[in-house]
């Protein structure tokens, strides 16, 4: 008997319990499931826009390969204006800056360098960006200005960034500077013969004419 009144105890329990609690647990699972298809739905607008923004650039691409300026153009400023947080946007950025420097138009491809630095969320990019910026001020006869960009982290381009500093630097008439900046750069590829003639050239040039 004692059992069959635990039991009874036990449903009365449960019926009271939810009473209680049903409303709880039925928001509870609403928000459960909105959350769901909430997340779902994000996928597959982000999934939507970054196909989006890679036909955009491919447009760009083919555009560019036809030598069709403007509409390499208008496909550039759409990617960086509507599509800034895509990879797209960046790698835009940087053909734009290409075009400009092979037109001449520096101001111009400064001005799509300085966007990657300030927008780009690949740490790699940025540094890119970076030393092309130097070289388009060098360019611009602003040695101060291109070397301030070559400070800091370099990462996996801290070969190129000592062997422009070692360019302006040796422009500059600091050839001791140069000299230190062109080892450095050479140190670092030193797993790479191929990779190191230009460098050992001009190594040797500072040494002839000491």
């Amino acid at each position: 008997m004692t059992t069959h009144y635990d039991d009874e105890e036990q449903v009365e329990n449960l019926k009271r319990w939810w009473k209680e609690n049903w409303l709880a647990l039925v928001v509870g699972l609403g928000i459960g499931l909105a959350g769901i298809v909430g997340w779902e739905q994000w996928k597959s607008h982000k999934t939507g826009e970054s196909e989006q923004a890679s036909q955009i650039y491919e447009d760009m691409k083919k555009a560019v390969e036809a030598g069709k300026g403007e509409d390499a153009q208008a496909a550039g400023d759409k990617l960086l204006k509507d599509f800034a947080a895509s990879p797209y946007a960046t790698d835009a950025a940087l053909l734009l800056a290409a075009r400009a420097v092979e037109a001449g138009k520096l101001d111009e491809a400064l001005k799509q360098l300085q966007w990657v630095t300030a927008n780009s969320k690949d740490a790699g990019m940025q540094r890119l960006a970076r030393l092309r910026q130097a070289r388009v001020l060098w360019a611009q006869s602003k040695p101060e200005d291109a070397l301030k960009q070559l400070d800091g982290d370099a990462g996996e381009y801290g070969h190129l960034f000592d062997e422009l500093r070692g360019d302006i630097k040796l422009a500059q008439g600091d050839r001791d500077a140069a000299r230190q900046a062109y080892e450095k750069a050479l140190k670092a590829q030193a797993d790479k013969p191929g990779a190191t003639e230009l460098l050992q050239r001009k190594l040797d040039d500072l040494a002839v004419q000491s």
